[in-house]
Parts: structure tokens; sequence; C-alpha cells
């Protein structure tokens, strides 16, 4: 469950991306690249505020636009690895509404590989447009490269657990400066088939805690139901935004599909929405669907 839409929170990317059975493939997002102008209540309207108004059922304006705002982030992840030389690529799009903005990306490119049987690498690089107000901006989104650490692999534990470790380095753009960050979860798996549930927890650099997990139902034709949800809580202190009591806290859900091709190959789509109120930030829809491809290292020859 996983990244710098112009809003003033980072949008989720929903979590059952391209879900290929038995693997999830991680996803992260980072800062808004254009913060949102802040809305206040009339009577108490800002000429340079730093976030929208948390104050519900008040009449709204629309303030100058500001440079601040909080720090989320997440990432969700399985706790499984592939085998070395095995791995996936996948291209996905992913649409996000806000309140009076968008964002597309188009494509996400992800790919990864196994370079021992405990541990992979993984890359994500996506491309975005988004559109507000009339005027729109395009150009590479924000860049992930990660490497999971399998602890316990929960295909050779007989309570089918297992446990992971996922160092990522963030390269955010669409800032000037300060764009290298890094990201720490830990991913905990569950399998009681036909359902598997994981979940992971972690701090960004940036100043984002996080957490997130989904549960997952594979049926005998080898269709996935994923439901999920990822929370993340802004540990930077910022004096403007404490003043306006904007949230610390953002929440976000998505439900996907997903549905083998071939042996090799699989589709699906996601929809979501955050928990968070469109007035503070949050999405109002979250689409994405794609497709992913999985091979195997070549057999070895005598």
């Amino acid at each position: 469950m996983h990244t710098r839409i112009p809003s003033t929170f980072a949008m989720f990317i929903a979590a059952a991306v391209l879900a290929s059975p038995p693997a999830a493939h991680a996803q992260g997002h980072g800062r808004p690249k254009t913060p949102r102008a802040p809305t206040t209540p009339a009577a108490t309207t800002q000429t340079s505020t730093s976030a929208t108004s948390p104050i519900a059922n008040a009449p709204l304006q629309i303030a100058t636009p500001s440079t601040s705002f909080r720090q989320f982030g997440s990432w969700l992840d399985d706790a499984s690895v592939a085998a070395r030389g095995d791995g996936f690529t996948s291209v996905t799009l992913g649409y996000w509404r806000m309140a009076g903005t968008s964002q597309t990306d188009l494509p996400m490119m992800s790919a990864g590989v196994g370079i021992t049987d405990r541990a992979q690498l993984t890359a994500s690089v996506p491309f975005y447009q988004t559109s507000s107000q009339g005027t729109s901006t395009r150009g590479l989104d924000d860049v992930y490269i990660s490497a999971k650490y399998n602890l316990l692999d929960p295909t050779l534990t007989i309570s089918e657990v297992g446990l992971a470790v996922s160092p990522v380095v963030e390269v955010l753009s669409g800032v000037p400066d300060d764009r290298l960050h890094f990201a720490i979860p830990v991913t905990l798996e569950i399998r009681r088939r036909p359902f598997r549930t994981y979940g992971s927890v972690g701090y960004f650099t940036r100043g984002a805690l996080f957490s997130g997990g989904a549960l997952e139902w594979t049926s005998v034709h080898g269709v996935t139901l994923t439901g999920s949800m990822t929370h993340s809580y802004s540990a930077k202190n910022d004096v403007m935004l404490d003043q306006l009591a904007v949230s610390r806290q953002r929440a976000d859900v998505s439900f996907g599909v997903g549905y083998p091709l071939t042996r090799t190959a699989a589709t699906s789509v996601s929809i979501g929405r955050s928990l968070t109120s469109v007035d503070q930030g949050g999405t109002s829809l979250a689409l994405s669907g794609g497709v992913s491809f999985t091979f195997a290292a070549a057999a070895s020859r005598p």
C-alpha cells in the first residue's frame, strides 16, 4: 500500500496495485508538488496561510497559496520475496481527484528482481500530469528504490508467517533541494488460505510515521480481492499549521480486484478514497489499473 499530488497531503497509491499472487508490489508516495491554496473560515480569513482549515461546516473561501504543508507518506508491502533470478515488471496508470485539482500518472513503471533467495531489489518510476484551475504541469514523479530482505519466509514456516525489512530510497521531484530521503518499512505477513493478510509500519526521514494493512482473498481460479487501509502521522512541528488546528493524521482506504491473464501475466484495477476530509486535502477518488508480468530465472545448464 504505497506516494506529490498538488494538495497539502501526499496521496495514497492504492494498496492492491497489480498483486500477482502470492506477491504484492510495494508502493509509496512523497510530498505534494504544489501545495494547494488553503481554505479558512470566512470570519477569520487569512491572506497567507499554510494548509486547509480543519473546521467543518463553516463558510470557506480561497486564501492565497502557501508553501507549508504536513509531511505524510505511506508504504504497504508483503513479506514475500522473489527467488533468485525471478522477478516482475508492471505498467500501470493512476488517477487522483482532489478539491479543484486532479492528477494522472501514466505510465507508472515498476520492476523487481530477486538477487538471493531472501532479498530482492525493486524500483518504481512514474510520470505525472496535474490539472488545477485551468493550468497543467507534467514531468517525472517521485522515484522509489527499495531492497527487501526476508527475515522469515512465509512459505518455509509451519505457521506461514513472514517478516521482512525494506530500506527505501526516495527521490522527490518538483523540489529544488532536499530531494533525497529514506524510509524504513517493517512488514509482517500471515497466510491462511484462501486468505492472506500483510501490513507495514515505518518512518520516512521527511518526518512521517506510517502504518498500513491489507486483507486478500484468492479464489480457486486465481482471482484476488484485496481491501487495504493506510495511516500516516506527521511528526514534524509546524507552528502555523498547529495554530490552524490542521490534523497531523491522514487515512486512506482502497479495494482492488486482480485477475490472472496467463501463468505469467495478470491485470488488476483498484478504487479508493481518503477518510480525511477533501477540504483538508483528502482524495475524493483514487483509481489505478494496469498489467503485471512475472519472469523466472533461466534453468541452469549442466
